[in-house]
């Protein structure tokens, strides 16, 4: 991951030593810049369940609710 190493680089060499108030100036500025921008972003598409992953949360939300209850699972 490069991004996050120079994102560490730049926190650790610049942002990390700065007065509490302007980091949250920093803050404010980037999180202003990333809304005045929002259609740029790009959805993630392994964030989307298939039906293998409601299948399987399913399956153990009735295996903890049965066990909660205290009545025994197959």
């Amino acid at each position: 991951m490069q991004a996050t190493g120079v994102a560490r680089q730049i926190y650790e060499t610049g942002v990390k030593n700065l007065p509490v108030v302007e980091r949250l100036r920093l803050v404010k500025l980037v999180l202003d810049d990333l809304m005045s921008s929002p259609t740029t972003w790009i959805v993630d598409e392994s964030d989307v369940w298939s039906e293998e992953d409601y299948a399987d949360l399913m399956r153990m939300s009735l295996t903890y609710a049965a066990q909660s209850l205290g009545e025994r699972t197959q």
